[in-house]
Parts: C-alpha cells; sequence; structure tokens
C-alpha cells in the first residue's frame, strides 16, 4: 500500500484531471452553443433574404403585413348576368344555326352535387363565385378546398396535364408606389379579353406552371396549369390554357349576397 502522502498525491492528481476534464467539457459546450448561436442567426438571415410571403416593394419585417388588404365586395348580380348571357347566346346560335355547331364561350352553372369528388360544404363556405374550367376528365376528378373568402380546385385534364384553379376575395392596397403601379400598367399592357367572361386576361409561366389570371365579379382568379412535361405544347403555348378558360363552370350559383 501507497503512504499517506502518496494517495494524497494521486487524489490531487484526479482532482486535477477532473476539473481539467469540466474546463474542457464547458469550453466545448460553450463554444457549441456560440456555433448554434451564429448557424441560428444565419438562417435567420437567410430566411428573412428569401421569405416568399414578402412585397417585392418596400418589403416589411418579416411576421409583419406587407401591405394592407381588404375584403372585395362581391358583384352577385354580374355574376347571375353572366350565367344569362350564356345561356341567350346559346339559344341564338341554335335558332341561327342551319346545322350544328359549337357552343359559344361562356360560363355555366354546374351545381356542386353533380361532382362526385367535390365535397358540397367546402363550396358552400366559399364566398365568392367558385369558377373551375369545363371538361370530362375536370369532371370527373375535380376537387374544391375553400377559406370562406378563397378556395382552391384541383383536377386532372388530360393525360400529362394536371390544373390548378385558384380565386380570392381579398385583394392587397398598394397605394401610390410608383414600381407596384408600372408593374402593374405593364401586365394591363399585355391583357388581352377572355371570351368566356368577357374581361382582360394575362398568361405568365414560371418553372412549375403556366398561369392565366384574370379578375370577375370583383375578384381574383388564377388557372394554372401543370404538365409532365415542360416543353408540352399545352403548356408551352396559349392556346390550350384560353381554350380551357373559354367555357367555365360556376359551382354556386345560388349563392350571393354575402
Amino acid at each position: 500500500m501507497g503512504t499517506g502522502n502518496e494517495r494524497g498525491d494521486v487524489m490531487k492528481f484526479q482532482i486535477a484531471g477532473a476539473l481539467c476534464t469540466l474546463m474542457i467539457a464547458g469550453g466545448s459546450y460553450a463554444y457549441a452553443q456560440t456555433a448554434n448561436r451564429q448557424n441560428a442567426d444565419a438562417l435567420e438571415s437567410e430566411l428573412k433574404n428569401r421569405a416568399l410571403t414578402r412585397a417585392a416593394v418596400d418589403p416589411a419585417p418579416v411576421g409583419e403585413a406587407a401591405k394592407e388588404t381588404v375584403e372585395s365586395a362581391v358583384n352577385w348580380i354580374e355574376m347571375r348576368t353572366a350565367l344569362a348571357l350564356t345561356a341567350r347566346r346559346e339559344v341564338a346560335a341554335q335558332q341561327t344555326a342551319t346545322r350544328a355547331v359549337s357552343r359559344p364561350p361562356g360560363m355555366r352553372a354546374a351545381p356542386a352535387e353533380t361532382f362526385k369528388s367535390v365535397v358540397v360544404r367546402e363550396v358552400n363556405l366559399t364566398r365568392l363565385p367558385l369558377l373551375a374550367p369545363e371538361g370530362p376528365r375536370v369532371a370527373g376528378t375535380l376537387k374544391v378546398y375553400s377559406l370562406g373568402d378563397s378556395y382552391s380546385a384541383t383536377a386532372e385534364v388530360e393525360d400529362g396535364v394536371s390544373m390548378r384553379m385558384s380565386g380570392s376575395r381579398r385583394k392587397i392596397v398598394v397605394g401610390e408606389r410608383p414600381a407596384a403601379l408600372a408593374r402593374m400598367r405593364a401586365m394591363r399592357a399585355q391583357e388581352k379579353p377572355l371570351a368566356s367572361l368577357e374581361t382582360p386576361y394575362v398568361v405568365t409561366r414560371s418553372d412549375s406552371s403556366t398561369d392565366l389570371s384574370f379578375s370577375k365579379f370583383g375578384a381574383g382568379y388564377v388557372l394554372s396549369l401543370m404538365c409532365d412535361d415542360p416543353a408540352d405544347a399545352r403548356c408551352a403555348d396559349d392556346a390550350f390554357i384560353v381554350g380551357l378558360a373559354s367555357n367555365i363552370m360556376l359551382l354556386n350559383p345560388e349563392a350571393g349576397g354575402q
């Protein structure tokens, strides 16, 4: 057995080693905490720079409303007038035609109950005209998701092509912002008349979709096409999406006054 002094020296050595280990662990912990904080700060900064919800002009800080949004008043009388005009055009076309003719473009009522994939409750929640394009594949696969003042409808259109149509009665007030107003004027310069609803429209493209946008009845709408092959002519050219928007279904013809 060692002497008392030797045992004391061993104990001192063990204590010193333990303290050294604690100091190293503490330093490592402090370093890790600093690194984590730096990583968190870098991530927050990156998110601020890349946040998709920020306004393009004079963006507000993350977590704050980018612009004032207001709920538009829907013109339900205009909606019912559009339905009546389409019906009148169809009658006139049949009366004046000497042979079979294609239907004139327009908006037609197609109540939600006629679509097996549509949940009627979702349609009844929608406080704006709920529009979707016509088509046999669309009718069989259409689904609707509503938030009351906005909605989104999805469906297959044809092999290799799907669609999403969104509508909202909320709009952003940009005020007197020169850059935003200039951008709007540039978009309006590209607008063409959409025969089905007698309203201007504009077609834009992104990496993921071809979009046809228009305003009608006090609400804003976007019809988006997604093709399996981005080079597919149905998405690469305007003709297909414009043709799809030339005949529009109204799923809530009894709505109004909300």
